[in-house]
């Protein structure tokens, strides 16, 4: 339960979905073989949206396909979500995909890739299920129709602030709140040459040349 609590606080950065995947496998589903992650989204078009993904050779993130491409795939993904496998893994054992829902309807998949077969798939399940749950919300808050949510992280990733790590987000939010980098550098248990390291990244991701202007778009984009 702490991983879980862990995540949805993350969470609460608004991190982008292929930081998402890349944590997922990287970090919370480290532990039972997890290799590749996919988030997909399905529209009210039946289109689906892949949103964003880590590890996969055939990286189709922000890539959308029609309701008519997609489920005329033979892949294991599609075979799952048409239902044409009893269970949401594959015969192998070796991928899960877990349906992401909005007020009881389907509206995305989570994908899972294992680097070897697993065998108690039950407990594996009952994991991701978990971040599923909390994925599937944040998702649904993000992607409301003219929500505030919406709006401020599509203009994240039109500015490229997207790419903000947790270390400079806390960086970040000293700014906001008038600290100095010692001060930061205290806080936070990194060095002043650190802090510094990363402050210039930060000025580069939000295309601004000062404390100041990113302070400034740190609340206009609801980044902290």
């Amino acid at each position: 339960m702490r991983d879980i609590r862990t995540f949805i606080d993350w969470l609460s950065y608004h991190p982008t979905c292929d930081e998402i995947s890349r944590a997922l496998v990287m970090e919370y589903m480290a532990s039972v073989g997890a290799c590749c992650a996919r988030i997909g989204r399905l529209h009210p078009n039946d289109s689906l949206e892949f949103l964003g993904e880590y590890g996969f050779d055939a990286g189709k993130a922000k890539e959308t396909f029609p309701s008519g491409v997609w489920r005329s795939w033979e892949n294991d993904e599609a075979l799952i979500a048409l239902g044409k496998n009893s269970a949401p893994w594959n015969p192998s054992k070796t991928l899960l995909m877990i349906q992401l829902r909005e007020r009881g309807a389907v509206h995305g998949y989570l994908v899972l890739r294992f680097s070897n077969p697993v065998e108690d798939t039950d407990s594996v399940e009952e994991i991701a299920r978990n971040y599923a749950v909390a994925l599937g919300l944040y998702l649904s808050l993000a992607h409301e129709p003219g929500s505030s949510t919406s709006r401020s992280i599509i203009e994240r990733i039109e500015t490229g602030s997207d790419q903000l790590t947790p270390r400079q987000v806390s960086i970040l939010r000293g700014m906001v709140e008038g600290k100095t980098n010692h001060e930061l550098a205290n806080e936070l248990g990194f060095s002043v040459s650190t802090i510094r390291h990363e402050t210039m990244r930060i000025y580069q991701a939000l295309s601004v040349s000062d404390r100041k202007e990113a302070a400034k778009k740190a609340l206009s984009l609801a980044l902290i």
